[in-house]
C-alpha cells in the first residue's frame, strides 16, 4: 500500500486551520456507526485517540494532525509503559490509533500514514486467567450469601454455561432466554458482531434464571424487559457487574481477574474444547468473526494437553 501523497494536503478543520485529533476522531466516529459497529468498539477507538491526544497536550502540543509522527509516537509508546500499562493494553492502544490513521490515509484526509511502517512491540504470550472449576465452585457459594443470591448465582451460571459477552448477559431480556429449548438468543442489535447467534443453555444454568425470575426479579417498572436488574429494579450496569465479580471473588477468595466476566467466557471456551466441542461449533457459539479470535481462548494448560493425549493417544491405540 502507497504510504505517501504527495498531491495531498491535510483537509482543514471548519475553523480554517488543521485538523485536529478530536475533529478526525468524529468523522471515522461516523464511518463507524454507518458500518453497524458496536458500542463497544466505537468507545474503543475514542478512547485511544483520547489518550494520544492527552499525551500531546502533557508534551505541550497542540493535537494538531500536522504534529502526529513517529518520534512523537514513539514517544507515546514509551509514555504508556512509564504509567505501568500492561503489554497487551499498550498493543491495543496502538492498534486503535493505528487503524485510524490507516484509514484517514485511505480517505485522503492525512498525507501520508506516519504508522505505515511503525512496528509495535509483540505482546508476551501468557496465557490469559480463566476461571478453574473449583473457583467457579467457590464464587458460586458466595453468591448465596450476598443480598441478592438468586441473581448473583444466576449471573454467574450463565456466564459460564454460554460464554457471553458482559454486555450481551446485560442486555439480555426475559424474550431472548428460551427455556423450552435450551437456548439464549443474542439479538443483532446487542452482539459485538451485529449478528444474532443462538447459544445452548444447561439445565442448571436455566433453573436459576427460572428461581430468579420467579422470586426475585422484580423491575421498577413494567417496561423493563432486561433479565438481570440492580437492587432498584433498573438494568444491571457494567459498574455494577463489575463490581458484584469482584466482591465475589474477595469473598470467596479469588484473583479478581479470574473471575472477571471476560476469565468466565475465556474458561467456557476452555471447557467445551476439552469437553469434546469442535473449533468451528465454538467460533458460532462465542460470536468471533474468525478462527483465529476463537484460538486465542483455546491456549491449553499442560494438564489439559495430557488428559486429551491420553484419550486420542494414536500409538496407545495401536
Amino acid at each position: 500500500m502507497e504510504t505517501f501523497a504527495p498531491n495531498l494536503v491535510p483537509i482543514k478543520a471548519a475553523t480554517g486551520g488543521p485538523m485536529n485529533l478530536s475533529e478526525l476522531h468524529q468523522i471515522h466516529r461516523r464511518h463507524l456507526l454507518s458500518l453497524r459497529r458496536s458500542e463497544g468498539t466505537v468507545e474503543y477507538y475514542s478512547q485511544t485517540i483520547t489518550s494520544l491526544e492527552r499525551y500531546m497536550a502533557s508534551e505541550g502540543l497542540t493535537p494538531d494532525l500536522t504534529a502526529v509522527d513517529k518520534p512523537l509516537l514513539q514517544g507515546f509508546v514509551l509514555h504508556l509503559r512509564q504509567r505501568g500499562l500492561a503489554p497487551g493494553g499498550e498493543h491495543a492502544t496502538m492498534r486503535g490509533i493505528r487503524a485510524t490513521l490507516r484509514w484517514a490515509f485511505e480517505e485522503e484526509l492525512i498525507p501520508n500514514n506516519p504508522m505505515a511502517r511503525f512496528k509495535l512491540a509483540p505482546v508476551p504470550q501468557v496465557m490469559p486467567p480463566a476461571v478453574s472449576g473449583m473457583e467457579a465452585k467457590a464464587a458460586l457459594k458466595a453468591a448465596k450469601e450476598t443480598s441478592h443470591p438468586l441473581r448473583d448465582q444466576a449471573i454467574l451460571l450463565t456466564l459460564l454455561d454460554t460464554g457471553v459477552r458482559l454486555s450481551e448477559l446485560l442486555q439480555l431480556q426475559t424474550a431472548d432466554i428460551d427455556l423450552a429449548r435450551g437456548m439464549v438468543r443474542v439479538r443483532e442489535e446487542t452482539s459485538k458482531r451485529k449478528k444474532e447467534r443462538r447459544v445452548p443453555i444447561g439445565i442448571k444454568a436455566g433453573k436459576a434464571i427460572t428461581i430468579y425470575e420467579r422470586r426475585e426479579r422484580k423491575p421498577a417498572r413494567p417496561h423493563i424487559q432486561e433479565m438481570f436488574l440492580n437492587r432498584s429494579g433498573l438494568p444491571m450496569s457494567k459498574s455494577g457487574l463489575h463490581n458484584l465479580m469482584l466482591r465475589l471473588a474477595q469473598s470467596a477468595d479469588i484473583p479478581p481477574a479470574h473471575l472477571s466476566p471476560h476469565a468466565c467466557r475465556r474458561a467456557f471456551a476452555t471447557m467445551a474444547l476439552t469437553n469434546g466441542v469442535d473449533v468451528f461449533t465454538l467460533r458460532e457459539m462465542m460470536g468471533h468473526a474468525s478462527l483465529e479470535q476463537t484460538r486465542v481462548y483455546l491456549r491449553l494448560s499442560e494438564e489439559d494437553l495430557q488428559r486429551a493425549h491420553l484419550r486420542a493417544s494414536p500409538a496407545d491405540r495401536l
